[in-house]
This record gives structure tokens, sequence and C-alpha cells, in this order.
């Protein structure tokens, strides 16, 4: 009898700690999650911004070369009106 109530505790405690090890698997595996959807986040926060400065950029430069084209119209047709 007394053999039965060791093995009952034996089974017992390596049923706890195969609980133990389940939930602390869990964990490990909710923070990796967690950690991957920080880290995503911030990814996706960065390329936004990147997406940004080059949006700005693209129009500063499309703004320049309106100008300048601006400009060297303005010359031909200053140089046309004082041609005639």
């Amino acid at each position: 009898m007394e053999m039965v109530l060791l093995l009952r505790e034996e089974n017992e405690m390596k049923a706890e700690g195969r609980r133990v090890c389940e939930e602390q698997r869990r964990r490990d595996e909710l923070e990796a999650r967690e950690a991957r959807y920080q880290t995503e986040k911030i990814e996706a926060e960065e390329r936004r911004r990147q997406d940004k400065l080059e949006r700005e950029d693209r129009t500063r430069r499309d703004r320049e070369d309106a100008r300048a084209r601006m400009q060297e119209l303005a010359m031909l047709i200053g140089a046309l009106t004082k041609s005639t």
C-alpha cells in the first residue's frame, strides 16, 4: 500500500512539473509574440517615416524642377519679345 502511495505522489509531482513547464512555455510564447508585434510596429513606423521623407524630398525636387522650367520659359519669352 505504501508503494502505491509513493507511486501516486511521484506521478502527481511529475504532472505538476509538466504543468509548470507548459505554463512557462505559454508565457514564453506570449512574450515572444508580443516582442515580434512590437518589432513589427516599430519597423512599420520607420517605413512610414521613410516614405514620408521620400515623398517630401520628391515634392521638393518637383517644385525645384518646375521653378527651373518656368525660369527657362520666362527667359525664352523675354528673348522672343526683345527680338521682335
